[in-house]
């Protein structure tokens, strides 16, 4: 499993992996316990009932795709679409449907923006939902 966080302690951005079932998820920089919420079925690597990271009760999973780039190939497309007669158009949905389908997911928490990738606990959780990240975003000061 891949996790990128912010570490609680020392407030540095954490990009590392760990492997199940593990207790000791250490921040590499200032070895402080990087996950002050893991629970016993995060521990063994059953389910993610929470963030680990900051005890937020609501994750989400998405592609694991950098959105300026799908930004950039739709906008591409548009410029094009009026010297190519709209073919371009047909071509960026083509890319699209195809990196949709090789793309993995990622899991995502709302209110601290830590990421897991390639574990099997990105299946429990559920889709991106607009109202709870509205809720987060007005959370914070």
């Amino acid at each position: 499993m891949k996790i990128k966080a912010l570490c609680p302690h020392c407030k540095k951005w954490i990009s590392s992996e760990f492997a199940f079932p593990s207790s000791e998820f250490r921040c590499p920089q200032c070895q402080n316990d990087l996950f002050l919420f893991k629970t016993d079925s995060f521990v063994t690597g059953k389910k993610l009932e929470q963030c680990p990271s900051c005890g937020a009760s609501h994750l989400y999973r998405r592609k694991d795709f950098n959105q300026k780039t799908g930004i950039a190939l739709v906008a591409l497309g548009v410029a094009l679409a009026y010297f190519t007669y709209g073919i371009s158009l047909l071509i960026v949905t083509l890319i699209d449907f195809f990196l949709f389908r090789k793309i993995k997911e990622m899991g995502t928490c709302y209110q601290c923006q830590l990421e897991i990738r390639q574990s099997e606990l990105i299946k429990t959780l559920e889709p991106f939902n607009l109202q709870i990240f509205d809720y987060y975003k007005n959370l914070k000061p």
